[in-house]
């Protein structure tokens, strides 16, 4: 009982509440990186040393896709080799070689994300042997009614990292369509809209990579494709 005077009795402290705060700020935590990984697309082990050699290559063309350059780029060996045919009968270095291999696959990953492309390949693995059969298709495809390119795509997986790589005889000037092609598109802009060839373009031919640009060429590319 309590008398006049004395202080009223205080409720033992809950000692668990704090591990419980903790626990629930760590599980947010989770949540939000796991939420981040998904919203990228990287359901990947954090370790691409453990990741197979079907993921690596399936994971290869995501990046490739998306326009990430740096990343797919880190996923080959600093020795692999570039296979000018599927069976890799000749073979130059992909890094540092005369033909700048990195520099025409970084070229054709930004241009296919700046068009809305897709290389949509399907892919087989044989051990470390990964072989794809690739769909690909960019905006220009699409407006003009264009069934995709396909082609053959073959990898090399050794020790969590890609030794060969073979593209197939993909390149930039593939990825627009016979009928009727970009050079044409870059004539009609310069023509009907010359304030914004300079922006769109940064010559004749080769497309600005960014995205306010993608967005002005589905715009006036379905303009010009109305006009045949």
């Amino acid at each position: 009982m309590q008398t006049i005077g004395e202080p009223a009795p205080q409720p033992a402290a809950d000692r668990s509440r704090p591990l419980l705060a903790l626990g629930v700020v760590a599980a947010a935590f989770l949540l939000a990186a796991v939420g981040l990984a998904v919203a990228r697309g990287d359901a990947y082990p954090a370790d691409q040393g453990r990741w197979t050699p079907l993921e690596m290559a399936e994971r290869f063309n995501q990046l490739y896709d998306a326009g990430r350059v740096e990343e797919f780029q880190a996923l080959l060996s600093p020795d692999a080799e570039w296979c000018h045919d599927v069976e890799c009968s000749s073979t130059t270095p992909f890094f540092g070689s005369v033909y700048l291999h990195e520099n025409q696959t970084a070229l054709e990953s930004q241009y296919l994300h700046a068009t809305g492309g897709t290389l949509g390949a399907e892919c087989l693995a044989d051990g470390i042997e990964v072989t794809c059969i690739w769909h690909q298709s960019n905006l220009f495809f699409e407006i003009g009614g264009i069934e995709p390119w396909v082609g053959p795509q073959s990898f090399t997986v050794e020790d969590g990292l890609i030794t060969r790589y073979s593209g197939g005889y993909r390149y930039q000037g593939v990825l627009v369509y016979d009928r009727v092609e970009q050079n044409q598109y870059s004539e009609w802009l310069e023509l009907n809209y010359p304030a914004e060839h300079g922006y769109l373009f940064e010559d004749q031919l080769m497309l600005v990579f960014s995205e306010e640009a993608r967005d002005r060429h589905r715009e006036l590319t379905a303009e010009w494709a109305a006009s045949f």
